[in-house]
């Protein structure tokens, strides 16, 4: 998962060069965010990213100023895309990126050329908005997240960084307009090419050549921001006192299997150690085999000891289906506490309370999506009468390496927040909760895993993001979550049989995977207390502290690649335990569970200077005090 990056430097800005993704990130002055990001990425049909392949990169410096060139090959299935990029930053600030390319096959795309990134800092700070005529417009980021586009039409952007001080960044060789991909838990406000009313995909013939120029600049006094940029290789967390830093910890459970259709005893056993609060099932009334899902589901629900969360995909005959499925409650008897129709206008929703308020609680039937905050962002009309409202999410709608998936860690807060401004306090359920776009865009290859599977999802590195994600969502208030599956390539847990393509996807049979343990120690703290934990640097390290019952629980991920060295403030005085998860151990942890569980942890005294903890690559540590 190593990810190679060349650090930048145009006069006051600094800026690095990821070569895996070909991106152009984290563009400051001093701590200062101007951009999050550049890139160009191919987006087939079916919106999947074309892998890019950077080859000879050169890189010229001096005096604060360089130019860095390289040539990219975009090959998937029938895609053959061919562009050079070259980098151009003086000592002034002045940043230049072009992008020259050519199609090398006949294809379909959604998107192809510049994408400009501005970071979740930028929300709710002024901007000046030039459009392609040339008018300027004065506005503001969106504080919450815009369920459309902020701006259309787009030349150039400037916005407020700091007091007084401007960045400009100009597009040129398409028409440019803004999405607000925290819709998608993307961190970013994206500015885009072509604009989203034209019709798409688009043909591109072979020979088809694209030319696109981003410049970036600043204005205004930059002495202040340079003076404040003070780098540390430490990250300190610190634990947040007072009522309001005190949440319920959420609900957390687990999807059905998709692999499995039943569990062995011994998955049933180590399932029933993480304490889960439900077990979640989607049923399609029109198919022939829901009534079956539906006893699988109760089944396994009742040997775990928990309820069931219920989503209800309705189809093109919705009065027959809801019926069908009533029918099948009566028989069933499942244990649910949450009916939630899932993609359902008002009609439907009350179709569905109508016909199925004989046989179940109304005060259990809610609303969900199953894809994206988007789509309830887009859709506010709630009824009064639904009781919770649910909707899923992933780190990978538009890039899929590991700084990414961390950078957008953050932003599953945002949705809840901003979910609020027009929900209220109806219960929240963020469910599913996968690493990947649910659903398979394209059949995989011989040799290939679905698009919807994660070969990372047995590892330390899932299990550190799971943490974070956990994180941010209860700090935020949401009241239930509901992650993966039980067993398999989506799952917490390898099956007990031949498991398949094990050259691709590093698990082995009958293991569980590393984010099964953080399941565990959060689980123990079911119905506790969530403390607020604040990071100085949240691409780096996180924290979620626990109360429960006399004992706390902070449970810290190093999110990054290296090792790194953190500082904790706020724990109590007297005795710690520490216990760890990284790849000193992970064998173990994965192989026998159980005796991992059982281990003894080192004991440190904690007084009132900060506790300085060092993690190993993608390292977990719980810290334990109380009785």
């Amino acid at each position: 998962m190593a990810e190679e990056s060349i650090p930048l430097r145009a006069g006051p800005l600094s800026m690095t060069f990821d070569v895996d993704n070909v991106m152009l990130r984290f563009v400051r002055v001093g701590k200062a965010e101007v951009l999050r990001g550049i890139n160009a990425p191919v987006r087939n049909q079916f919106w999947g990213t074309v892998p890019p392949r950077a080859s000879d990169i050169r890189l010229q410096e001096s005096d604060g100023a360089f130019q860095l060139t390289f040539d990219v090959k975009c090959q998937e299935r029938d895609i053959d895309f061919f562009w050079k990029g070259r980098i151009v930053g003086n000592s002034e600030g002045h940043v230049v990126f072009t992008f020259d390319g050519e199609a090398h096959s006949t294809f379909l795309r959604n998107r192809l050329g510049f994408c400009i990134l501005h970071g979740p800092s930028a929300a709710g700070q002024s901007w000046r908005i030039e459009d392609i005529q040339g008018n300027e417009t004065p506005g503001h980021f969106p504080k919450f997240i815009a369920p459309d586009q902020p701006a259309k039409n787009i030349r150039a952007i400037s916005h407020e960084i700091a007091p007084g001080v401007w960045a400009q960044v100009r597009c040129e060789g398409d028409t440019f307009e803004m999405e607000d991909q925290r819709n998608w838990t993307d961190a970013s406000f994206k500015t885009y090419c072509t604009p989203l009313e034209i019709p798409y995909p688009v043909k591109v013939v072979k020979g088809t050549r694209i030319s696109h120029k981003v410049q970036i600049s600043l204005r205004g006094d930059l002495s202040q921001l340079l003076r404040d940029n003070q780098p540390t290789d430490e990250v300190t967390l610190s634990l947040v006192e007072g009522g309001q830093a005190l949440h319920t910890l959420p609900g957390i459970g687990l999807q059905l299997s998709s692999q499995v259709d039943q569990l062995e005893a011994a998955q049933t056993t180590r399932l029933k150690a993480l304490n889960m609060d439900h077990l979640r099932v989607t049923l399609t009334p029109a198919s022939d085999s829901f009534a079956s899902v539906l006893e699988q589901a109760t089944t396994q629900a009742s040997a775990l000891g928990v309820s069931l969360h219920v989503g209800i995909q309705i189809g093109e005959k919705p009065a027959p289906e809801l019926q069908r499925l009533a029918d099948a409650i009566k028989i069933t008897q499942p244990p649910v506490s949450a009916w939630l129709v899932l993609a359902a206008d008002q009609k439907k929703f009350q179709l569905a309370r109508r016909i199925l308020g004989p046989v179940v609680p109304v005060s259990r039937i809610g609303t969900g999506e199953d894809t994206n905050f988007t789509e309830l962002n887009r859709n506010r009309a709630v009824d009064s009468h639904v009781q919770m409202i649910s909707y899923g999410m992933n780190p990978q709608c538009h890039a899929i390496d590991t700084l990414t998936m961390v950078e957008n860690l953050e932003i599953q807060a945002d949705t809840v927040h901003s979910a609020r401004q027009f929900v209220g306090d109806r219960p929240l359920l963020i469910s599913p909760i996968t690493l990947r776009v649910q659903g398979v865009r394209q059949a995989p290859l011989a040799g290939e895993l679905p698009s919807n599977v994660d070969a990372r999802q047995p590892s330390v590195f899932t299990a550190g993001w799971t943490l974070g994600s956990i994180k941010y969502l209860a700090q935020a208030g949401a009241d239930s979550l509901t992650y993966y599956e039980t067993v398999g390539w989506k799952g917490v847990m390898s099956p007990a049989g031949d498991f398949p393509l094990p050259d691709i996807f590093p698990a082995k049979p009958d293991e569980v995977y590393a984010v099964y343990h953080v399941f565990r120690a959060v689980g123990e703290f079911a119905g506790g207390k969530v403390r607020e934990v604040r990071s100085s640097d949240g691409l780096s390290a996180i924290g979620l502290a626990l109360a429960k019952k006399g004992r706390t629980r902070l449970l810290v991920a190093n999110l990054s690649e290296r090792a790194q060295s953190i500082r904790i403030l706020g724990l109590a005085p007297g005795d710690v335990e520490l216990f760890r998860l990284d790849a000193d151990n992970e064998t173990t942890a994965r192989s026998d569970p159980e005796a991992f569980s059982r281990r003894r942890g080192q004991w440190l005294s904690v007084s009132r200077k900060p506790l300085q903890l060092h993690l190993a690559p993608y390292g977990i540590a719980q810290l334990d005090q109380g009785s």
